[in-house]
């Protein structure tokens, strides 16, 4: 006995055609949690990686801005310096000068700052660190004291500090160059930036 194809679809010439059943497809329950699982996976790992990066591409400022100083410090050491007024007899021009002491008027985080350094103190415009670009973190001029005529041979000159708080929790990074004269009375700088705790 015929039965009709309920899903048959009738032609022109009256005959009936079967109905294209379509098959469908789609990802199950357990696809999709694995999917999601290895996606957390994959996060866990690369964004922890991704902050250190992050900062450590921050650090490079403070070495570039005490490599600075540093440039700065050994050109005014170079200079000659002449008294006021005229002087009788066979005057000599004054040389091998150190800039005061100087410290950061604003407190490093993890948001830069922008620091007026010419306003703040007269020893950054004397080495000409009078950068315009925000910073994260704060420069300090550590030395004995300024003035002119330093001896050579001395091993603490100055020491170029920078310190950070790349993220905001109150523990500090902090970043140094330290600067000797050498027997030649010609400044000198330690081969390396000395660092503790960089990245926090």
């Amino acid at each position: 006995m015929f039965e009709p194809d309920v899903g048959a679809v009738l032609t022109p010439h009256g005959c009936r055609k079967p109905a294209n059943r379509r098959k469908t497809s789609a990802f199950t329950l357990i696809e999709l949690m694995i999917v999601v699982a290895i996606i957390g996976v994959l996060a866990a790992i690369a964004i922890p990686g991704f902050v250190q990066y992050v900062r450590r591409s921050k650090t490079s400022e403070a070495g570039a801005n005490l490599k600075a100083l540093y440039t700065g410090a050994a050109a005014y050491y170079e200079q000659e310096r002449w008294g006021q007024g005229v002087v009788l007899g066979a005057a000599a021009a004054t040389t091998h000068c150190v800039v005061d002491a100087a410290a950061a008027t604003y407190t490093a985080s993890e948001q830069k700052n922008s620091v007026d350094f010419a306003a703040a103190s007269p020893s950054y415009v004397a080495l000409n660190f009078t950068i315009s670009d925000p910073v994260y973190y704060e420069y300090h001029i550590v030395t004995e004291g300024g003035g002119c005529g330093s001896a050579p041979n001395m091993l603490d000159v100055y020491t170029f500090r920078a310190i950070g708080d790349l993220d905001g929790d109150g523990m500090q990074s902090t970043f140094e160059v330290a600067v000797g004269s050498s027997a030649g009375n010609q400044l000198f700088r330690s081969a390396g930036i000395f660092g503790l705790d960089e990245l926090e």
